[in-house]
């Protein structure tokens, strides 16, 4: 069934109708949140809480086709993945207020810390280069797609997506040789 039919009925009020319109993004909507964020869990509920913005909007919403809607979501998740990093930031500024140094990690933070060694690079990107960089390297969309969500000319996305891939080959420089010095180290 076509997305705009769906949204048609949505705007009717047949509510089910939304369900096969998140069915059919809800990969690249999570897809996109967990690179954001860095972690499953915010991830699925950033998704759940961007269809859920979505649906609440959707009669705001003015365009016809599938890659609309997709810019149209990916804008709203940009958004909200945003706002959560950003009260992330406020809060880990915060915790070592209240942080007890005689807390021992548990088995689950532990395994955390070592999945997410693979995204270490990505932690000195800004926000702003993460949503480039997920659009153009996960979602493979096209610089003219990126510009319209990110509200950029496509010239700019080309050059930021740019200056990121040399970012992260130099975060990936300094990484490896971490890494190599923490093994002659033990």
């Amino acid at each position: 069934m076509e997305t705009k039919i769906q949204i048609e009925q949505v705007l009717q009020g047949n509510p089910d109708a939304f369900e096969s319109i998140v069915r059919h993004f809800e990969r690249k909507i999570f897809t996109f949140c967990y690179f954001m964020l860095q972690n499953r869990q915010e991830a699925e509920d950033a998704a759940q809480e961007v269809f859920f913005k979505a649906y609440q909007n959707l009669v705001n919403y003015r365009h016809d086709t599938d890659d609309l809607l997709l810019a149209w979501l990916y804008k709203i998740a940009a958004n909200h993945c945003s706002t959560m990093l950003k009260r992330k930031r406020k809060w880990y500024f915060l915790m070592p207020l209240f942080r007890n140094d005689g807390n021992v990690k548990s088995a689950e933070q532990t395994f955390s810390d070592k999945s997410d060694v693979q995204l270490q690079m990505l932690e000195g990107l800004t926000i702003a280069e993460k949503e480039i960089l997920v659009l153009r390297v996960i979602e493979d969309r096209p610089f003219q797609e990126i510009s319209t969500i990110l509200d950029i000319s496509s010239a700019t996305a080309r050059k930021r997506f740019e200056r990121i891939k040399m970012k992260l080959k130099r975060s990936r420089t300094q990484l490896e040789g971490s890494l190599y010095e923490q093994r002659f180290e033990h």
